[in-house]
């Protein structure tokens, strides 16, 4: 996955505790919160589409998600900024850190 990086993911393992869990805990938390960043930042960036850009993203298999990736950083550049911002508010809200 080319918008949630390595970097964001130890950061969150680091910053929420979830190193210090068992490695199958640790997956499952990980795979929840990935799906929750990518969800919200997704919706952020396709609100910004065109009705074009909309409709062919939607010919998009689910479960392509390297077309999907490739094809919200075609259409919008800031993609990469978007999901750092995403993943950072996220952590924010758990940490009870809402400023």
């Amino acid at each position: 996955m080319k918008l949630i990086n390595e970097a964001i993911i130890q950061d969150l393992k680091q910053s929420l505790g979830i190193e210090l869990l068992e490695e199958e805990n640790q997956s499952e938390i990980l795979t929840k919160l990935l799906e929750l960043i990518s969800e919200n930042a997704g919706i952020k960036i396709i609100e910004n589409f065109s009705d074009e850009d909309y409709k062919e993203f939607n010919q998009i298999p689910r479960d392509n998600l390297e077309k999907m990736e490739n094809f919200m950083i075609s259409k919008n550049p800031q993609a990469e900024e978007i999901f750092r911002q995403e993943a950072e508010a996220v952590k924010r809200e758990l940490l009870g850190n809402n400023t």
